[in-house]
This record gives structure tokens, C-alpha cells and sequence, in this order.
């Protein structure tokens, strides 16, 4: 009798101190992740603070082409410069009752960038309607959707059903 109350109790302090370790490291994780941090910039916003000759090296920024003019000095050529706006772009996160996703809205299309389910669901992501996405979290009797898509311009709908 008295062995066994001595390995409950070794069992117990030893559940106790895992668990504290586990707590503490929890606590510490969410901290990191979940501290208040400064928003995201827009393509605007980028761009003024990489100034004006920072877009050179941009795919969407200015290109120089120079091409050779006849005329009869044959050393003459003319340089054209053009700008390519830059496709906007937009990143919308939505928390649903079934999860958390995050999708990108552009002109070409949406994509889902992450999804993450809640405790006791789970997700599937379709393609929808060409340029659509659908993103949608099952489980414990409830459903929750996200239906996103390009018209002009970011669109999306939700839906909570029971």
C-alpha cells in the first residue's frame, strides 16, 4: 500500500510539472504570435518608401528599351522609357466560426494563402467559378464558408449554417 501511494504521488508531481512546462511554453508561443504588430503596407505604401529608383528593379516597374534610329550619323539611338502599372493586389483574412484563412484578391484571380481549422473541423478549398475560391470548414454540426472572387475588384461572401 504504502508503493503505491508513493508512485501516485511521484505520477502526480511528474503530471504537474509537465504540465506547468507545457503551459509556460504555450504562454510564451502565444505571446510571440499574438503581440500587437504594425500593419500591413499596400503597394502605395511600399513604394513611397523605396522612393522612386527603388521600381527599376521591379518586373512592374519602368522598362528601357533602347533602339537604333536611321539617320546618317550611325552612332544616333533614342531611348524609350515605360511604365507598367503594377497589378493591385489585396490580402483578406476571414475568422470563421469552423476557422481562420486568409485569401489574396488580383485581377488574375484569388488564391488561398493559408486555412486553418478549429478544434473539431476541418477545411476543404475548391477552385470556383474561374477565378473564384471556396474555402470551407466542417465539423460538430456547422458549416462555415468563404466564397472570394475578382469582379472588378475584390468580392467575397460568408456563410455560418448549422
Amino acid at each position: 500500500m504504502r508503493r503505491y501511494v508513493t508512485f501516485t504521488a511521484a505520477w502526480l508531481l511528474a503530471t504537474g510539472v509537465a504540465t506547468t512546462a507545457a503551459w509556460q511554453g504555450v504562454s510564451l508561443v502565444t505571446d510571440e504570435v499574438t503581440d500587437e504588430r504594425a500593419g500591413s503596407l499596400t503597394a502605395e505604401q511600399v513604394a513611397a518608401r523605396l522612393g522612386p529608383d527603388a521600381s527599376a528593379d521591379d518586373p512592374g516597374g519602368p522598362t528601357t528599351t533602347a533602339t537604333a534610329t536611321p539617320s546618317t550619323a550611325p552612332d544616333v539611338t533614342t531611348t524609350t522609357t515605360t511604365s507598367t502599372p503594377a497589378e493591385p493586389a489585396e490580402t483578406r483574412t476571414y475568422p470563421l466560426v469552423g476557422g481562420t484563412t486568409a485569401l489574396r484578391f488580383t485581377p488574375a484571380g484569388v488564391e488561398v494563402l493559408w486555412s486553418t481549422p478549429n478544434p473539431g473541423f476541418s477545411v476543404k478549398t475548391e477552385p470556383e467559378n474561374g477565378n473564384g475560391v471556396k474555402v470551407e470548414f466542417e465539423g460538430n454540426g456547422h458549416k462555415s464558408r468563404v466564397d472570394g472572387w475578382w469582379d472588378g475588384g475584390p468580392q467575397d461572401r460568408t456563410r455560418e449554417d448549422d
